[in-house]
């Protein structure tokens, strides 16, 4: 997912509907290697597309049942091609433009998807990670079929679309003081800026985040305590060696499925602790206004786009099966 504006910036450039303060004038941030930034948006925009419809068409194509894991891969995916093409392009079609073009209804629907699609990356990780609790810490709790992991991605759907509710009065497309059209918010005052935005980091990483470390640390220590409980020791009768027959009675499967899940989280935690951490501290005016601030922030509102992007990579290292398939579809598109 991407939200790559400065703070200095009112979501003029159609991407970022959580990090524009409510000011008409324009920061320094565009100005800075404007080429290269476009440049690197362009080779994301690739990238995410690229590489999620890949895993899209890897997992449709696999005629074996798909475990649970699968179903939530395929919603991450869909979750990263709609940043491509909602975030990231919106955003190169601005740099070209330099104002907003469309109606007050697009600029609301726009920026209310935006939002969308922040919360549910974010949130359809909280319910992996709670799939993956209930299948190791309580799998006798467990619903059989698909219906439990559908209902944790439906709340994770819904809760994103409520929670962005607040966007669709928030913005509206208005004209600036330099006479250009944007898509802008309005403020009564500054000070409701900084609250606001602090309410949205948590809702959108800090929360979800807190809840995801708790979780996988009972997981972890589910399996660990049950490697030691039920671990079978047998003396080897000719070295005098102890050798484990297994680890326990945990399914290799769901440990291997925990092991992937960590993995997502772990790039997730990589690519978005920067942004937020980053924000909140601009927000609280706790950075300078310096050129070197501005050249972090080129690097830093990328890394969540770049997230969208190495997460089919993340897909296909973790799943040989899904390797095996990506690879066929990939032979397949440069063959015809």
């Amino acid at each position: 997912m991407e939200m790559d504006s400065s703070n200095q910036l009112n979501c003029s450039n159609g991407t970022n509907s959580t990090c524009e303060r409510p000011k008409d004038h324009f920061g320094s941030f565009y100005s800075v290697y404007p080429m290269e930034q476009l440049i690197t948006l362009w080779v994301l925009f690739v990238c995410v597309i690229g590489g999620n419809v890949l895993v899209l068409l890897a997992t449709c194509s696999a005629r074996r049942r798909k475990p649970r894991m699968t179903f939530f891969v395929i919603n991450l995916a869909v979750a990263d091609i709609l940043t491509g093409l909602v975030n990231i392009l919106s955003n190169i079609i601005w740099r070209f433009t330099g104002e907003f073009l469309a109606s007050d209804l697009v600029c609301r629907l726009v920026k209310y998807f935006q939002v969308v699609l922040l919360y549910a990356s974010t949130y359809v990780l909280v319910s992996l990670s709670i799939d993956r609790y209930m299948a190791i810490v309580h799998p006798m709790k467990l619903f059989k079929g698909d219906r439990y992991s559908c209902c944790l991605i439906g709340l994770a759907w819904a809760l994103a679309f409520l929670f962005s509710a607040p966007t669709l009065f928030l913005f509206h497309k208005k004209q600036l003081g330099n006479g250009e059209m944007q898509c802008w918010s309005d403020w009564p005052d500054d000070t409701f800026w900084t609250p606001y935005m602090t309410l949205v980091a948590f809702l959108i990483y800090f929360c979800p985040l807190m809840i995801m470390c708790v979780v996988y640390f009972f997981v972890v220590r589910k399996i660990w305590m049950k490697s030691k409980m039920t671990a079978n020791n047998q003396r080897d009768q000719t070295g005098g060696r102890t050798v484990f027959l297994h680890r326990g009675s945990i399914p290799r499967a769901r440990v291997k499925a925990v092991k992937y899940s960590l993995l997502i989280v772990l790039a997730f935690i990589l690519c978005w602790s920067p942004y937020f951490i980053f924000d909140i501290l601009d927000n609280y005016k706790l950075l300078p206004d310096t050129d070197a601030r501005d050249f972090a922030a080129i690097i830093i509102h990328n890394l969540p786009a770049l997230n969208s992007a190495i997460n089919p990579f993340i897909y296909c290292f973790s799943s040989p099966k899904l390797c095996q398939n990506f690879q066929y579809v990939t032979l397949l598109q440069i063959k015809y």
